[in-house]
């Protein structure tokens, strides 16, 4: 007999043997942890659902609560991570999820959903978020090279407390004990822009996603700047964007990526543009 449960930070242990099934070798037991258990910003003590079979684990899905201002609303947000079933228990799929399913009051987001995954959310009522990134290259156009000389940035601590401020120096502190995470001050003039990224390997090559920026006007103005800041401490060879922040910008010689996201907005004001990578796996998945 089956049973699903809510799960919390105390069942990480019940947990973890599914959790190694996932083909990475790069998250350590408390790489997991930090990344599904440890959500400092949320006050919902439910890390996720777990399907028992006779006391055992055998399905979990991760749920990383979050609330979020968008459209100067305050919106609960759900997003979900790790899913995984013992292969004997596949039958008991919609028992895990149903609780997933009943959250009507949080947009709800799968950043990073596997093709079964994919397939399976998209008949359970969610819609696409987004379908592909863009991979850029350092070859600055004159009008990147006049934003680059424009602009200055720093990635010190000291500097990022003393200089963000309101709803950026909220999400810098939610985020800075991420293991992931890689935060940026952009400025020009009296204009600044925050940046988070994380950084990627693709076909054994080194890329920072942009997960996050307060200003994305600015951040395509001194994006050369935003890869040499970011260059330290990813090594990346190009940046990774979704598409969807793009708006109509052709950035000189991008190349498409497959990016396969899906969200289910809580009602129909909370449109893509609105979400970004933050409080989600992406914060301290090491990929």
């Amino acid at each position: 007999m089956t049973e699903v449960r809510a799960v919390g930070a105390e069942a990480f242990d019940e947990i973890y043997p599914l959790l190694r099934g996932f083909p990475t070798n790069r998250m350590t037991r408390e790489d997991w942890r930090r990344m599904l258990f440890s959500a400092s910003w949320s006050d919902n003590p439910h890390r996720g659902y777990a399907l028992y079979a006779d006391g055992k684990a055998v399905g979990f899905i991760a749920t990383i609560f979050s609330k979020r201002t968008l459209g100067g609303r305050v919106e609960p947000m759900c997003s979900l991570s790790s899913w995984i079933m013992l292969p004997d228990y596949r039958s008991g799929v919609l028992q895990l999820l149903m609780p997933i399913l009943r959250l009507r009051d949080h947009s709800v987001l799968n950043p990073t959903p596997s093709p079964v995954a994919y397939g399976i959310f998209s008949k359970l009522g969610f819609v696409p978020l987004e379908s592909e990134r863009l991979i850029l290259p350092p070859l600055p156009g004159l009008r990147d090279t006049a934003g680059a000389l424009s602009g200055s940035f720093t990635a010190s601590k000291r500097e990022l407390e003393r200089e963000l401020t309101g709803e950026e120096r909220t999400l810098y502190e939610d985020h800075s004990w991420c293991t992931a995470a890689r935060h940026v001050l952009l400025r020009r003039g009296e204009r600044q822009c925050y940046l988070v990224a994380t950084p990627m390997h693709k076909k054994r090559l080194p890329f920072a996603e942009i997960q996050y920026a307060s200003d994305w006007d600015l951040f395509w103005e001194l994006r050369l700047l935003a890869h040499a800041a970011l260059f330290p401490t990813t090594r990346a060879v190009a940046l990774f964007v979704d598409k969807r922040f793009v708006g109509r910008r052709k950035p000189l010689l991008s190349v498409a990526w497959p990016s396969l996201r899906l969200y289910r907005p809580a009602h129909k004001g909370i449109q893509p543009q609105m979400i970004d990578g933050l409080y989600s796996e992406l914060m301290n998945l090491k990929w």
